[in-house]
């Protein structure tokens, strides 16, 4: 009786430490997943969810994005966004038509507060899965250091997984989407949600949308927050708005008018350099990219960037290089390497694990009957 309650003792245990390392590597906590790179300077620390949406008005599996400047202060991280999130509609011919936010908050103007997808990963990497507009997203979410401070990226892979047709003469007509970055920021680090702003391009011509805690211009040193997009149809109109807030948002949301290529309270010509320089006020930012087509059993690649840093605008650096592994595109970083082979090769880990416990209680109990 003993012997074979310790047999029952020994199979337990072998289980439970599968199924513990099972979950220690690839079960996603409830609520936000937290992304950071603290303690430091410059360094980010953010609760995401499991489309990528962050902000203290994101809902209750996300939380605000706190980032501690490049200054004389150690350890004085200060809170940025009220909410971030991309959007997603038909698409639109014409620039013109009402967004549904991807989040599981509806703090943005009522959209969004779709189920929460489970976000797996480590402190600086996450990833998670979900299906919109008929489509398949996986989404990575990487923070990453740089010189100027910190950089959070978001890339969605995104599949119709629509078989193609047979025969090809009757093809199954593709989907159309635009897209759009939203990103509502509450700079907080001067005591004050009223901020500065604008747009450039950089040398590699990557346009970022920046707010900023000071009015100036793109060589006004100042503590920032950035978003950027790529990927899609970039119009020459259309493109990008800066303005208040809740008129912009809520124009996303509710009316659906073309995004105005304007920066709110810039200087009219010959100073109009796209710049907030007249007042300060409560910032929103927007980009869109339109004209994703996805024919059955396409995919495509939409990455958009938060950068957190300090300094002047156009001296900002924003990540380094990535490295596409089984289809998804990651950062060049060790770490988030070993997550993604973990991702693709997940049941081949738990096979693993639970032949080597089967081996081992096999020997155990040949041993144990040979003693007896």
């Amino acid at each position: 009786m003993a012997r074979g309650t310790n047999y029952s003792i020994i199979f337990g245990i072998i289980i439970l430490s599968i199924f513990g390392s099972a979950q220690i590597a690839f079960a996603g906590p409830g609520n936000s997943y937290t992304l950071t790179n603290a303690p430091g300077e410059g360094t980010v620390t953010i609760g995401v969810d499991g489309f990528g949406g962050f902000g203290s008005f994101s809902g209750p599996d996300a939380t605000d994005a706190f980032y501690d400047p490049i200054d004389s202060i150690p350890n004085n991280p200060a809170k940025t966004t009220l909410a971030s999130a991309i959007a997603i509609r038909s698409g639109s011919s014409d620039g013109s038509g009402v967004w549904s936010f991807l989040t599981s908050g509806s703090g943005i103007f009522g959209s969004g507060g779709l189920p929460n997808p489970t976000v797996v990963g480590t402190p600086t990497f996450g990833t998670s899965s979900f299906s919109s507009n008929g489509l398949d997203f996986n989404l990575v979410q990487t923070l990453t250091k740089t010189f100027s401070g910190t950089t959070l990226t978001q890339t969605y892979t995104i599949s119709n997984p629509a078989s193609p047709a047979i025969p090809p003469s009757d093809p199954i007509p593709p989907i159309d989407i635009d897209l759009l970055r939203y990103f509502d920021g509450d700079l907080f680090f001067d005591g004050s949600i009223n901020d500065g702003g604008g747009r450039l391009i950089n040398l590699d011509g990557i346009e970022i949308l920046f707010e900023t805690d000071a009015l100036g211009t793109s060589s006004t040193p100042s503590t920032f927050v950035g978003i950027t997009t790529d990927e899609g149809t970039e119009p020459t109109t259309n493109k990008f708005e800066i303005n208040k807030f809740p008129n912009l948002g809520s124009n996303i949301v509710f009316v659906g008018d073309p995004l105005g290529n304007l920066v709110f309270n810039d200087s009219p010509p010959p100073e109009l350099d796209e710049f907030i320089d007249i007042a300060l006020y409560d910032v929103s930012l927007a980009l869109s990219n339109d004209g994703f087509s996805l024919g059955a059993g396409e995919s495509v690649v939409y990455v958009t960037k938060t950068i957190f840093g300090d300094g002047a605008p156009e001296d900002v650096e924003i990540d380094p290089p990535i490295e596409i592994v089984g289809g998804i595109i990651f950062p060049i970083d060790t770490m988030a390497l070993l997550i993604a082979g973990a991702q693709f090769n997940a049941f081949f880990i738990l096979s693993t694990l639970a032949l080597t416990g089967a081996f081992a209680f096999g020997v155990l109990y040949y041993k144990t009957k040979r003693t007896n």
